[in-house]
């Protein structure tokens, strides 16, 4: 499976089969192409166009498109407070989207901003790439590293307006593995690294 970062959130995960891509809002100018689109960006949010598209899910969920299962989790874009909780607040929703290509399972954490319940980290399971934001633009300020270490996934992708590989420290990581444009991730049944490497994709 190969992974391309076209900006902000918005990645393309290309499988021999099939094609994901991730919230491709309109900030994105790259031409996009796949048949399934995922967008934690919520359901009136305006994406850019990806030809061939097929479906596009925005609501959590569980689904299966081309023999690749789907499931979206609804979350926050800040840990609730007790207003909230109350009912007095609303934070804005987001979706936690993980699925299986090409034997690899992938996470992409959406706008999360708030340390991962116990339910949520046994349905998400064990994961080999995690896509999560950093930067100005996170609403996981302080807690990066944390919900890192709660997913344990093989890789970890920097994403974010800002340039994610500036703050790799946010994510625990003191050194990224060599820039690239194009990550190529093989299955879960490959050797496992001793530790999690982490990754700042070149914007395409």
């Amino acid at each position: 499976m190969d992974i391309t970062w076209h900006g902000n959130t918005c990645f393309t995960l290309k499988g021999k089969t099939a094609t994901v891509v991730t919230n491709p809002d309109k900030s994105i100018k790259t031409a996009l192409k796949g048949e399934i689109v995922l967008s934690s960006l919520g359901e009136d949010a305006e994406l850019a166009e990806v030809k061939d598209a097929k479906r596009i899910f925005d609501w959590p969920g569980e689904y299966e498109v081309a023999e690749v299962p789907i499931i979206g989790l609804k979350a926050w874009t800040r840990s609730k407070s007790k207003e909230e909780e109350d009912g007095k607040k609303a934070g804005e929703g987001t979706i936690i989207f993980f699925f299986e290509l090409e034997g690899v399972k992938v996470c992409h954490l959406g706008g999360l901003g708030h340390k991962l319940t116990t339910e949520m980290i046994d349905e998400i399971g064990d994961i080999d790439v995690l896509l999560i934001t950093v930067g100005d633009d996170s609403n996981l300020k302080g807690k990066t590293e944390e919900i890192i270490g709660q997913i344990d996934p093989r890789m970890v992708v920097l994403m974010g307006n800002s340039n994610p590989g500036a703050h790799s420290k946010e994510a625990g990581s003191s050194k990224l593995e060599e820039e690239t444009d194009k990550l190529i991730v093989t299955g879960s049944g490959t050797p496992l690294e001793e530790k999690t490497l982490y990754y700042a994709l070149k914007k395409v």
